[in-house]
């Protein structure tokens, strides 16, 4: 089963196109895995987590087939985690045919955005993951978007499709009383932990992720070299912390990778500087479009 991370940055990459800073500026330099987009992640065949502007085109880069995705797992609704106005972009008009035929392409009226068969797309989320999608109020009409949205509470266990999941309470303020989701996800005896936007787990989120054992853990790591952020983000500090308590109780597998996303560029040196250091450690710090087979 394989795991690609299309996206690793925090959502401090929007200044970095613009500052001078030490880091986005040698990052800039060496270009390459050093240049990050927001972070979302793929899980083959048919699974994403989070679903931003950086998700289309670092798929399109990494031969990732958007079309056939049917689930996506949204952590929160945060621009740099969820832009649904993408998803407005299944949209197919009432009447269009499939495909189009050459006499309407031809009519000046004959307009859409998608003229193709989908597979429906289900979208887990909190209740504003939920409300972005609606319009006017309205859910979407399944047939007209081929995309169906799903109200998560803390610590749901859900299936979808074929995979397992678990809706852990992040420790991260999205809005004023929700927090975040982070997720548990089992598929084809392999189960990952996707914990991205949270600060040091909550005693109740801790408890249930000791209930399992890991093939890949994926944390943030937010601030980098910087401050301790407990109450919203990870640094590498905490990252550090959690590792040897990962391995203290035993819940990563023989093998399992522990890796490191959503870095902030402000605050992390770029990924050929920062990488070896922690590879030294066992972390795995991701890149945009590192591949994992688990």
């Amino acid at each position: 089963m394989r795991f690609t991370f299309l996206g690793t940055a925090a959502s401090e990459q929007y200044p970095a196109i613009f500052c001078r800073c030490e880091y986005c500026q040698r990052a800039r330099e060496l270009g390459g895995r050093n240049v990050r987009v927001c972070s979302s992640a793929h899980l083959a065949p048919d699974c994403m987590i989070d679903f931003n502007t950086g998700t289309v085109t670092r798929a399109q880069e990494f031969g990732i087939p958007l079309a056939d995705a049917q689930y996506v797992l949204v952590t929160h609704a945060h621009g740099d985690h969820f832009s649904p106005a993408v998803l407005r972009c299944r949209r197919m008009n009432p009447g269009a045919t499939l495909p189009p035929t050459e006499e309407n392409r031809r009519k000046p009226d004959y307009m859409g955005v998608r003229f193709c068969e989908l597979p429906m797309l289900h979208v887990y989320g909190d209740e504003r993951v939920c409300q972005g999608l609606r319009k006017d109020g309205v859910d979407p009409d399944p047939e007209v978007l081929r995309l169906v949205s799903h109200r998560l509470d803390y610590f749901e266990t859900f299936d979808a499709g074929d995979m397992r999941c678990v809706a852990l309470k992040a420790n991260h303020t999205d809005a004023p009383q929700q927090a975040g989701l982070n997720y548990i996800i089992q598929r084809g005896g392999r189960t990952i932990l996707y914990a991205l936007d949270t600060g040091w787990f909550l005693d109740e989120t801790l408890a249930k992720i000791c209930e399992f054992r890991y093939d890949l853990v994926v944390l943030e790591g937010t601030f980098g070299l910087g401050r301790e952020d407990p109450q919203q983000h990870f640094n590498l500090a905490l990252v550090e912390k959690a590792y040897a308590l990962f391995r203290e109780r035993g819940l990563l597998k023989n093998g399992a990778p522990f890796c490191v996303s959503h870095l902030c560029p402000h605050w992390t040196p770029p990924h050929d500087d920062i990488a070896p250091i922690y590879a030294e450690k066992g972390i795995t710090i991701a890149y945009d479009g590192l591949s994992l087979d688990i």
